[in-house]
């Protein structure tokens, strides 16, 4: 039995193969950033099952975080704890989306969800990548960064009056709330990505519509076009920014003279595929 996992802050999903047999679970999310290796231990090894655990082989575990000789030995450690008769193997989550949307082609692959990140892969391995920067400084076209997009112009008072009803109706913002789960709580990135949730429920509007446009068109210019030869190469996204907002995405291409080449949302089959034929 193999196990594929694609793990974020917020949730892993993990796929079990044997032959023909598979099983699909989520845990909670595992990030070497945020957690050392006994609390990664804590918060999965009651949630896969015993039968799992013991009969898994070899484990591919893609993540957030996982830097290759650092991070990524935190996330191991816990691993061959979990998995006591399995081979191990961590990756970055930028390797994973790589092999999951080219499998062994070249390309340029992406992540927009809440975060952001890219990279040019020759089929086997990464060449370039131009650093995301995190939602701070960078990770434009991410959901972290539209939410900053809607809340600077929400309080700045750019926002039209129509949309602006509706935020005070369904959001209730309160401005010293908001900077603390920005500047003080964990996870601002996923707290900024969540207003894209509210926006993706009014994206007819011409206000989202130009919000996204605008940070997708930000994305395209500070990194994909950072790449050599882009106008050569498919680009290819997963994530679920990039998934739900697939036509503005093509759209803000097309304009760009980008060729797309994969939209998905996430990359476990992309990842069973890969692992199943190599």
């Amino acid at each position: 039995m193999i196990a594929i996992a694609d793990s974020g802050s917020s949730k892993t999903d993990w796929l079990f193969i044997e032959k023909e047999q598979e099983t699909s679970i989520k845990t909670p999310g595992i990030n070497p950033f945020f957690q050392n290796t006994e609390e990664i231990l804590e918060n999965q090894m009651n949630l896969i099952a015993y039968h799992l655990k013991n009969k898994t082989q070899k484990v591919f575990f893609y993540g957030a975080g996982c830097i290759k000789g650092k991070s990524d030995s935190v996330v191991a450690k816990a691993l061959r704890k979990i998995f006591s008769h399995a081979d191990i193997f961590v990756e970055d989550d930028m390797q994973g989306a790589a092999r999951a949307l080219l499998g062994k082609k070249e390309g340029i692959a992406c992540i927009l969800g809440t975060g952001a990140n890219s990279c040019y892969y020759d089929g086997t391995k990464i060449l370039d990548k131009v650093p995301p920067l995190g939602f701070i400084l960078g990770d434009e076209g991410s959901g972290a960064h539209i939410g900053r997009l809607f809340l600077n112009d929400y309080f700045k008072r750019a926002l039209p009056e129509d949309l602006k009803a509706k935020a005070n109706k369904e959001l209730s913002l309160d401005m010293p709330e908001v900077l603390a789960a920005v500047y003080r709580k964990e996870y601002p990135s996923r707290y900024l990505a969540g207003f894209s949730t509210f926006l993706g429920n009014h994206k007819n509007l011409s206000y989202t519509q130009n919000l996204i446009k605008r940070s997708f068109t930000e994305f395209f210019s500070r990194n994909i076009e950072r790449y050599e030869n882009y106008k050569n190469r498919e680009v290819s996204f997963v994530g679920s920014i990039a998934f739900h907002y697939a036509s503005i995405l093509k759209e803000v291409a097309v304009n760009r003279k980008i060729t797309i080449g994969k939209i998905i949302e996430k990359p476990i089959a992309g990842l069973k595929q890969y692992h199943t034929n190599t």
